[in-house]
């Protein structure tokens, strides 16, 4: 029997991932991502469940605990198919093959469990002792290869997701003129609490299998798990939904594509891009467009009457900017003389300006001066 403090644990996880399941269609506008985001939901419940099945089912126990492996090697392969379907215009994305190789070994070496006598599965799952024979060593390695490519599989998953985001972000300040909303920094944060979980988990799935005593309490485990769950549910129930930033700009629909590849279809002319760029100043400059702290692609391209296609061509390869980029040159220029001239806040300033908030501002002003706001003002009232 174990500690009444796991079992509790365990069913508190439990609550909070069938919750999260129940709620994610309710929450999560795009429904692929939302299949995804159950499935997470899904697999975190069945792999803490493990001291309830102890508890109350004994018997189920020699069969429950095999199915462990292939929810676990899943576990990464959902959470980045959900990250990878918020940050993708396309919502059917490609079927990757290998993403489910290592997912279906853990289910074949489950199999083997299952169809071991009732003897030597006893002994290797309760005992934790390794009978003679051919198929207990076999799935013995088998599981404990499948382990460490689970480590090696979550870093990669990881790298990827990291490097997805960038590209969506970058990709957002083609469509955007403020990307504060959109941006999903709450991945962030989960990122940071999943790769906590994943080496504490890791540390406690290693010394458990070479009979080493545990660094990491399973009280620590769980608690963990149920904060990553409840921080998941949250943001995917508060979090706007996906951008489609295919409705503003004719783009490859996979984000990861080569942006240089990006225009090849166009037939801008060097003519018609001057143009562009004129009335794209003109905007700028007579209209105070960037004044709109909503300013988006669409609305300039409709003040201009063009194509959103051609104006993000005209502002990348013509002008030399990003849609974002330029229209905070703009608000920049604009702060210049407020901040030199008035008292008031840097806050009021980046407002007045077009700016959604002051670290936006501070950012954007030292990219384009090299100095800070208040380092701006000095200089210039000494």
């Amino acid at each position: 029997m174990l500690d009444i403090s796991i079992t509790t644990l365990s069913a508190a996880v439990i609550g909070i991932s069938v919750t999260g399941a129940l709620s994610c269609g309710r929450t999560e506008k795009d429904q692929n991502a939302s299949i995804y985001l159950f499935i997470t939901f899904l697999l975190f419940a069945g792999i803490t469940s493990l001291p309830l099945v102890i508890t109350f089912i004994p018997s189920l126990y020699i069969y429950f605990m095999p199915v462990l492996l292939p929810a676990l090697l899943m576990l990464p392969v959902a959470l980045y198919r959900f990250i990878a379907l918020r940050t993708t215009d396309n919502d059917h994305t490609h079927f990757h093959w290998r993403d489910y190789l290592l997912p279906l070994a853990g289910l074949i070496v489950t199999i083997g469990f299952w169809l071991l006598p009732d003897q030597p599965r006893s002994t290797m799952l309760i005992q934790g002792e390794l009978p003679p024979g051919f198929w207990p060593i076999t799935l013995a390695i088998a599981t404990l290869v499948l382990i460490l490519m689970w480590c090696v599989t979550s870093v990669t998953y990881l790298a990827v997701t990291v490097k997805r985001l960038g590209t969506y972000r970058a990709h957002l300040k083609n469509v955007y003129s403020n990307t504060e909303g959109h941006e999903l920094r709450w991945i962030d944060w989960l990122i940071v609490f999943l790769v906590t979980l994943w080496i504490a988990s890791t540390i406690a799935l290693i010394s458990d299998n070479f009979h080493t005593k545990s660094l990491i309490s399973l009280e620590f485990i769980y608690v963990l798990t149920g904060f990553v769950l409840l921080f998941l549910t949250t943001f995917v129930s508060t979090s706007p939904p996906k951008v489609n930033v295919q409705a503003f700009i004719d783009t490859p629909k996979d984000l990861t594509a080569d942006s240089n590849d990006k225009y090849t279809r166009s037939a801008l002319s060097d003519q018609h891009a001057k143009q562009l760029s004129e009335r794209i100043d003109s905007a700028m400059r007579n209209d105070v467009l960037y004044l709109d702290p909503n300013l988006t692609l669409s609305k300039l391209s409709k003040h201009i009457s063009a194509l959103p296609n051609m104006v993000s061509q005209t502002l990348n390869e013509a002008i030399g900017s990003s849609f974002y980029d330029y229209v905070a040159h703009w608000r920049v220029e604009a702060a210049k003389p407020l901040i030199q001239s008035s008292n008031d806040s840097m806050l009021e300033i980046s407002l007045k300006v077009g700016f959604n908030s002051r670290s936006t501002f501070y950012k954007a002003f030292k990219r384009e001066v090299g100095m800070t706001p208040k380092a701006y003002r000095t200089t210039a009232n000494p």
